[in-house]
């Protein structure tokens, strides 16, 4: 009998126990298995490897883990459903059904990576680099503050407390630079491509990125957008009810 599999990437300092909220509204049943890797603290996985990179080490822990003979469902939020776009790009027969929460599909170009030809790349990476600089050196009370003031942010108040001895700060300097926006390329032809396996969703009061899914849904007939009700852009804790909803109904349709 085929086993559901879920796979839950995190965001950007994010842990696994971000989670829990998520999976506590999550059926309990023998035929679902829930993973919940941490590419903080797992080498293959780690932000040392490009997105290429990482999506080959992933995809293939995902095999060694199943077998081959479930059924995978691929869920990411924010920075974790960018690394997801990269592992469906990579091994899209490796997997029935994905959900993308929060998740930027790319710079709407034809560079594969970061180009200073592009002003909107190379204004991001200088961003990304800031922060990267700002997570090895500035005390960390200071630094959590100021990432979360940030205006994607706004709205949520849930966001778990960061404890600076859970995380390595090169690694998360690394995060910022190696898979930062302006080194991904626009992933707008995959979904396209794979519309039929992928859900998108966003929090209602994530203004960036409601009008982001409103474009794609424009230009993707096919692909499935939702709006979570009086979420900002940290659905996860926002509204982990709400999401759990979202896969359950993913789940049904496979079990």
């Amino acid at each position: 009998m085929e086993r559901v599999n879920l796979f839950l990437l995190h965001g950007f300092l994010g842990r696994p126990a971000d989670w829990e909220a998520v999976k506590a509204s999550l059926p309990k049943n023998d035929r679902i298995k829930i993973y919940t890797p941490d590419y903080f603290k797992d080498k293959n996985l780690s932000p040392t490897h490009n997105f290429a990179t990482w999506a080959q080490n992933f995809n293939r822990w995902v095999q060694m883990e199943t077998h081959g003979a479930d059924r995978n469902v691929l869920i990411g939020y924010s920075l974790g459903g960018r690394l997801a776009l990269h592992a469906l790009e990579q091994k899209p027969a490796l997997w029935y059904k994905s959900l993308l929460i929060s998740t930027n599909p790319g710079f709407n170009d034809h560079f594969a990576n970061f180009d200073p030809q592009s002003e909107e790349r190379r204004q991001r990476w200088m961003s990304d680099s800031y922060w990267a600089e700002e997570f090895l050196k500035s005390s960390w009370e200071t630094l959590i503050n100021n990432w979360n003031a940030q205006p994607v942010f706004g709205g949520s108040e849930k966001e778990p407390t960061r404890i600076e001895k859970d995380y390595s700060r090169e690694l998360l300097g690394l995060a910022l630079t190696q898979w930062s926006l302006a080194q991904q390329k626009n992933m707008r032809p995959l979904i396209q491509e794979l519309a039929n396996k992928i859900s998108w969703v966003v929090g209602e009061r994530d203004e960036k990125f409601v009008a982001l899914a409103e474009t794609l849904r424009a230009d993707i007939k096919q692909l499935k957008t939702d709006v979570i009700p009086e979420a900002s852009h940290r659905v996860l804790f926002d509204s982990p009810k709400d999401l759990a909803e979202k896969i359950k109904i993913l789940i049904q349709q496979l079990l």
